[in-house]
Order: C-alpha cells, then structure tokens, then sequence
C-alpha cells in the first residue's frame, strides 16, 4: 500500500495542482453545490463558499487537457456489464439485513478480516483456488481483498454464522454492486462476475494470507476499545469479544489475542443472532414490510453516521491529505467509552434469548406431549 496507486489518478491530481494550484487566497474558493442524503444538486442562492472542489475542476476542465479527458471518460464510462436496476437491488440487500451486515463488517471483516485456514470447502476445488492464486498474483491482492471483505466474506461468512442466508437472486445482486465498485475504485473486477468467482477469490486470499502478528493482535484489541461502550449500542468489551469469536472462532481469535469472555455473553450473542433471523425473515416474506424497513434503514444511516453528534456531525468539508509516516508504529489503547445507565443492546438480546429458550420448551412440551399422545394409541391399537 506504500509504494501502490492508481498512476492516472496520481496523474491526474498531479495536472490539476499544476494547472490550478492550491492558493490561500480568496481566488482559492469555488461554489460548491449542496449535497443532501438524496445526492448532489445544484447550487442554492444560499450556498456558501468552500474550499477548492477538485471533482469540480475535473468536471468543468476535463475536455482543456489530455490527461484530465483521459480520466474523466474512464470513470465515466459504463460498462455493457452493469444493469442499473441490478445495482440498486444490491443496495437493498445490505438495507435489507442492515443489523447483521454491520455485525459482521465490523466484528469480521474489520477485525478479523480472515477466518480458520482449516475451512473444508478449500479442499473442495483445489485447482480452481490455484488458478485463482495465479491470477490474484498478478494483480494488488490488497485492493481485491478488500472489495471481497465487503461482498464475499459477508454473503459466504458473516451472514451464514449469523443465521441469515440470502437468496441465489440476492447474492447475484450483491456481488454485481461491488464488481462496479471494483470497477469504479480500479480494482480488478473479473473476480466479482459471479459468486462463485467471488467466493473462489475470497478462499484463496484466506488459505494463503493469514498470519495474524503482534500487530494484528494490537490493532484487534484498538478496535474493540474503540467500540466499547460507544454509542448507539453502548457495549460492553466481554460482549465485543463474544461477538469477535461467534464470527471468527476460538482459534483465530486466540492468535489475536481476544479475551474469553463467559458463557453469559455466549448466550447474549445467541440472542442477538435470534433477534436477526427473526427480524429479517420476517420483514423479507413481506414486501411492504421489506420496502418501508429498507427505506427506513437508509434514513437512520444517513442520520447516525452524517447528523448525529456522535458521528460526523454534518458533511465534511476538510481536505484529506496523507502524511507519510513510515517509522510510525501502532500502540495499544485502552476503551474510553461510557456506558453506565445505557441499556444499549445486551438486555435486548438477553430478552431474545430468554423469549427463544422459552419457546423452545414449549415446542419440546408439545412435542413430548404428541409423542406421548401417539405411544398411548399404539399401545392400546396393539392391546386390542
């Protein structure tokens, strides 16, 4: 990741801070336009100045330079391959199982990002991981691993240990939207033209990329702490941990050093994967119901992650900007979040797992009862 990059995009910014160089001055301001959760508008009598918008330099100089025209067609140009209707069911797909999608983002692909090289199905289609190990080799493994952790390692392993599993059409659907993601971000996307590619992409990075090390164990432990008793879930760090090893198992987490947390945080996980299934089956063999939670997810996303104080609170208008610091190292670092007089989510899975047990023993009663209802007929049918 230090010494790779898009070389035309670095081309491009390179032109345009040569033709338009970054100034101090007022000369330095453009008008924006606004942008809202719907997308990006026009500009408003209102809108205020901002600092220098890149995308608008492109987008208003694009024909007056080569380089600028080369890329401004690039990304620009859609693929014979992209369906517009398939790309936006595969939006709904994530809205649709929001819950378990982000559990497993956060507490898999984010965390642990790999699972236990021992998977059996890797035995399963040994030449075709080779070949994939081939191709893989010839692109950035970085760049198609992280497209897979958010498509594939969902749809083939978060989801699945959470009780949830989609539809051919819905995989179909999923993995179409994150091609054009690769496509958009110039990874290479012939690894997304199905699932079963998809899937095949995901095993061979997993067999041969996994060696968790003191810093993978440093920068697990910096990821629970920075989720411990945040806000909106307000969770606590034993229940962060059973989280991290329902959705990575004991081996791998051990290798990362993740705490063992009791069987009582076990059972709280079980009731969270209870709440999910029941959730979003239910809603999914409903499409009304489907079509307003949809919608409705979107809402709250928008909200919590751009609105709300504890996210970003309001759409950014800084310049990114990347300092090298290649003797820099990561340490350790403890949780600061504050949870006291929070019910957060544990009592909600704590009452889902308690309302599951419940049910479960009455299905066992009644079932013990109709089992008992039949040997009674049989008994006396074979007395007679």
């Amino acid at each position: 990741m230090k010494t790779s990059y898009d070389v035309l995009g670095e081309k491009v910014l390179d032109r345009l801070n040569t033709l338009y160089p970054p100034q101090s001055s007022a000369q330095d301001v453009v008008e924006a336009p606004e942008q809202s959760a719907a997308g990006i508008g026009m500009p408003s009598a209102d809108s205020k100045p901002h600092k220098r918008d890149l995308y608008l330099l492109l987008r208003d100089h694009a024909l007056e330079d080569e380089v600028l025209e080369r890329f401004w067609k690039e990304v620009n140009n859609v693929p014979q391959w992209v369906c517009w209707n398939q790309i936006e069911r595969g939006q709904e797909v994530f809205y649709r199982y929001g819950g378990p999608a982000l559990t497993g983002l956060a507490f898999q692909s984010l965390l642990g990002g790999m699972v236990n090289s021992s998977e059996p199905s890797l035995c399963d289609h040994a030449d075709d991981l080779l070949r994939e190990r081939r191709e893989l080799s010839k692109h950035l493994d970085v760049q198609v691993a992280t497209i897979g952790t958010f498509s594939a390692s969902l749809l083939f392993l978060s989801l699945p240990r959470q009780g949830i599993w989609l539809r051919r059409h819905e995989m179909d659907d999923y993995i179409a939207l994150f091609r054009y993601v690769a496509y958009l971000t110039g990874t290479p996307n012939e690894f997304f033209e199905s699932p079963l590619r998809a899937k095949r992409m995901m095993e061979t990075l997993l067999r041969d990329e996994i060696d968790p090390s003191e810093t993978s164990q440093i920068l697990a432990s910096n990821i629970l702490s920075s989720l411990e008793g945040q806000p909106p879930t307000f969770s606590s760090r034993s229940f962060l941990e059973a989280n991290c090893r329902w959705l990575n198992g004991n081996e791998l987490c051990d290798k990362l050093g993740i705490g063992r947390p009791s069987l009582y945080y076990w059972a709280l996980m079980a009731g969270q994967v209870l709440f999910f299934m029941t959730v979003c089956y239910t809603y999914r063999a409903i499409p009304s119901l489907d079509r307003q939670k949809i919608a409705a997810f979107r809402r709250i996303m928008w909200k919590v992650i751009v609105e709300d104080e504890h996210g970003l609170g309001g759409e950014t208008v800084f310049d990114f900007k990347h300092i090298p610091a290649l003797s820099k190292t990561t340490k350790a670092e403890k949780g600061s979040g504050n949870y006291a007089g929070h019910d957060g989510i544990e009592k909600r899975n704590l009452r889902a797992f308690l309302i599951g047990c419940g049910l479960s023993m009455v299905l066992l009663w009644i079932a013990l009862r109709s089992l008992g209802d039949l040997w009674s007929r049989g008994a006396a049918l074979w007395n007679v």
